[in-house]
């Protein structure tokens, strides 16, 4: 059976208590020690402060996508996994970034170039919750990752366009696609059910794609206000193939900046020609994995760095 459950309110404690002088010594060191551990290993949600910036990682993870992104005040998303032969390299990537906790985790669609490595991953690390799109539910690597997610009990939600997902106070995630009741999407080609989302904070935007295709596009264009497609950053729908990207869509977005996670040789011929071409077209500045490796986006109050 499906196992998915919607993600309930959290529980807090409290504990009050009163020490003696000396009792309280020993707490203050304690509680230097731990932050101190904190700061390594990274405790709870928190994987440290980063001055006012959001971090996005576009890892290298060859013909797949993978995408880790830390807010400002260090809350984790995780969104795709690549294949799971990338399972223990994503592990260790997150881990060097001083996290224990993976606050979302996002599938954004159920072919294994994209969550092949989360039933690792969701076992390896604590988890807020997972998010999904509903479909494929049947296939093999869901699963798979249905099993972890029972096993662990971590809560989980399909999202649908017009869903915004809680993260981040100081950050927005806006669902534009899948469309509710679009009855024009493939009944076999997960693709078109892509997860394609909004990430905002301090004015700056990415949209990411996972694999939608040109009538996913097309239904998120129709069914969305027009100004939540602008943005500053594009993940490049299923790595540059000529199945996405239509010339209205990139018009739409408009991206300074356009991020293409590809296999270096890969058999598809990914990115294609034509995709390349209409990436220039809207003057969008092309970076890929299969040529930089791991690509770092920062977004700041007062501007955008790229780095790889």
């Amino acid at each position: 059976s499906n196992y998915c459950i919607i993600d309930s309110m959290e529980k807090q404690r409290n504990k009050k208590g009163s020490l003696t002088i000396g009792l309280r010594i020993i707490g203050i060191i304690i509680a230097v020690l731990a932050a101190a551990y904190g700061l390594y290993a990274g405790m709870g949600n928190s994987a440290g402060n980063f001055d006012g910036e959001m971090q996005i990682f576009a890892l290298d993870v060859g013909q797949g996508d993978s995408f880790f992104v830390i807010s400002p005040n260090g809350k984790t998303m995780l969104i795709d996994s690549g294949e799971s032969s990338n399972s223990k390299q994503i592990e260790q990537f997150i881990r060097e970034k001083g996290v224990r906790q993976l606050d979302v985790v996002i599938g954004s669609h159920t072919h294994s170039d994209h969550v092949g490595s989360m039933p690792y991953l969701l076992d390896a690390f604590d988890v807020g919750k997972y998010v999904m799109s509903e479909a494929g539910l049947e296939t093999r690597i869901q699963k798979r990752i249905n099993a972890v997610l029972e096993e662990k009990d971590i809560p989980c939600s399909y999202v649908w366009a017009g869903d915004v997902i809680d993260w981040d106070s100081d950050c927005k995630v806006t669902v534009l696609s899948p469309v509710p009741e679009f009855d024009e999407y493939s009944k076999t080609d997960w693709n078109e059910w892509s997860l394609i989302m909004r990430v905002e904070y301090a004015n700056h935007s990415m949209i990411f794609t996972g694999d939608a295709t040109v009538r996913s596009e097309q239904a998120a264009m129709l069914n969305n206000e027009k100004y939540l497609f602008d943005a500053d950053v594009l993940k490049v729908p299923h790595h540059g193939s000529t199945t996405s990207s239509s010339l209205g869509f990139l018009e739409a977005v408009s991206p300074e900046y356009a991020i293409i996670s590809v296999g270096k040789g890969n058999s598809y011929g990914h990115p294609d020609y034509d995709t390349i071409q209409k990436l220039k077209q809207v003057n969008a500045e092309i970076y890929r994995t299969d040529e930089l490796g791991t690509i770092n986006i920062v977004f700041s109050a007062n501007d955008i760095k790229i780095t790889y």
